[in-house]
């Protein structure tokens, strides 16, 4: 009597489709936890930003330099070009890395 050998399901004779089936629900799970995390991530640099823009001294105190940082972080942000709603990851690269350029402006000690 032969014996079936048994697959990494533990099924004995688990057939192509569902070994797909369950290797896809499993990259969906994953795609589901990759995606949170770097939302999350990205969320996080924008609070920070966010946060420091918001500890600015009145712009009466500013420093001259620091003026020039908020316009061009102001000049960055509204040149934005994303089609949120077309689920794109050219879109996704463009929002990392303009959130990536406004973490730059930041002082050190809001960038923890």
């Amino acid at each position: 009597m032969k014996t079936k050998k048994r697959n990494r399901n533990g099924s004995a004779s688990a057939s192509p489709v569902k070994l797909l089936e369950s290797e896809l629900l499993q990259l969906r799970g994953e795609l589901r936890k990759t995606i949170r995390a770097y939302s999350a991530r990205l969320e996080i640099q924008l609070a920070q930003s966010v946060a420091a823009v918001r500890a600015s001294e009145a712009v009466d105190e500013l420093p001259k330099e620091r003026l020039h940082q908020l316009r061009d972080m102001t000049t960055l942000v509204r040149k934005r070009k994303v089609k949120p709603e077309k689920g794109r990851r050219k879109d996704l690269r463009k929002i990392d890395a303009l959130i990536t350029d406004l973490h730059l402006f930041l002082p050190q000690d809001l960038k923890h």
